[in-house]
C-alpha cells in the first residue's frame, strides 16, 4: 500500500501576550459566522453645465487609498477555518476590513476573492478588542485556507494560524478527492484511512495530507496511531458524507479525551471545489460527525 507524503504548510505563530485576551472571552459556540459586506461603492462626480468640477490632488490620492485598502476580486482565494477547540468565538478582518463575525469553532467560511500579494489578517474574539492574530500574509493565486488551530490554553498545542494550499481539481464520476487535516491537540501523529485506502499517513498536528481519490459512497473514516504497519486499532471511527466528483477537506478536531466541556473529537468537511455544472458551485460549511466506535487515548 503506497504511503502518502504529507502537504507543506505555511505556519504564523501568535504572541503569547495576545492568547491571554482570547482566553479570557467566553465561547457563545452554536451560531453561524456572519460575513460582512466589504464591497464599497463610489458616488458619481456631480458637474454642472459650465464647468467640471476636478478632485484636488489630496483628494486624488485619498480615493486612490480607499480603493487600495481591501483589495477583493482577484485571483487568490481565501477561507477561515476555525479549529481552535478552546476558543471563544472571533470576528475576522482583512486589511482592516471585517469580513467574518461572530464565527465558532468548528465554522469553515466561504472562499473570499481576493488580489494576490501581501494581506494584513486579524483575528480578535467577539466582543473583544485586543487581536490575537495580527499578521501579513502572503496569498498566491489559486484556493488557500487559513485555519487557526491550537488551544489558547496551551495545554498541549499552542494556538496559531496555519496556511494551506487548497486543490481546485475535481474527481471522476462516482469519486471524492479527499486530503486530511490533524488539528487534534491531544493527538500524536496519525494515519487517515478507509477501509483498506490510506487517506493519509503519519500527519503531525497542524499538517495535512495530500489529496487521494476514494469512492463519494465512502461512509467512514478511521484515525490510527501512526505505524508502518498500518494494522493499529482506531482511536476513532467517524461517519462522513461525501460529495460525488468534488475535491473536499476532512479537518480532524475536539479532543480525544475531552474534559470539563471541551468538545469530542469529531470531523469538519470542507468543500474545496465542486465540478462546473453543478447547482452552487464552490461552496464550504461545517459536517460534524459524530463517533461511530469507542475513541481511546494513544
Amino acid at each position: 500500500m503506497q504511503r502518502n507524503s504529507k502537504t507543506r504548510r505555511g505556519v504564523l505563530t501568535v504572541a503569547g501576550g495576545a492568547l491571554v485576551a482570547l482566553a479570557g472571552c467566553s465561547n457563545s459556540g452554536g451560531q453561524s459566522g456572519t460575513p460582512t459586506e466589504t464591497g464599497t461603492e463610489s458616488g458619481e462626480m456631480a458637474s454642472t453645465d459650465t464647468e467640471t468640477a476636478e478632485p484636488t490632488e489630496t483628494e486624488a490620492e485619498q480615493a486612490t487609498e480607499d480603493e487600495t485598502e481591501t483589495p477583493m476580486g482577484g485571483d487568490a482565494m481565501l477561507r477561515v477555518a476555525h479549529l481552535a477547540p478552546d476558543a471563544p468565538n472571533v470576528d475576522v478582518a482583512v486589511d482592516g476590513t471585517a469580513v467574518l463575525t461572530d464565527v465558532p469553532f468548528e465554522t469553515v467560511s466561504d472562499y473570499l476573492s481576493l488580489t494576490t500579494g501581501e494581506h494584513q489578517i486579524t483575528v480578535t474574539p467577539t466582543g473583544g478588542s485586543e487581536a490575537v492574530f495580527d499578521q501579513t500574509v502572503s496569498l498566491a493565486s489559486g484556493r488557500q485556507t487559513a485555519a487557526a488551530i491550537g488551544e489558547v490554553s496551551g495545554q498541549n498545542q499552542a494556538f496559531t494560524v496555519t496556511l494551506l494550499t487548497d486543490d481546485a481539481g475535481t474527481a471522476d464520476t462516482g469519486n471524492t478527492n479527499v486530503r486530511a487535516v490533524h488539528t487534534i491537540p491531544d493527538a500524536p501523529a496519525v494515519d487517515v484511512t478507509s477501509g483498506e485506502t490510506v487517506i493519509a499517513d503519519m500527519v503531525e498536528f497542524g499538517d495535512a495530507g495530500e489529496y487521494v481519490t476514494v469512492p463519494s459512497d465512502t461512509s467512514t473514516v478511521e484515525l490510527r496511531p501512526d505505524s508502518l504497519a498500518n494494522d493499529e486499532e482506531p482511536v476513532g471511527t467517524f461517519s462522513v458524507d461525501l460529495t460525488d466528483m468534488a475535491a473536499q477537506t476532512v479537518f480532524a478536531t475536539g479532543y480525544l479525551e475531552p474534559s470539563g466541556g471541551q468538545p469530542e473529537a469529531r470531523l469538519v468537511v470542507a468543500t474545496d471545489a465542486e465540478p462546473d455544472g453543478m447547482t452552487g458551485g464552490t461552496e464550504t460549511g461545517t459536517g460534524t460527525a459524530t463517533p461511530t466506535g469507542t475513541s481511546s487515548g494513544m
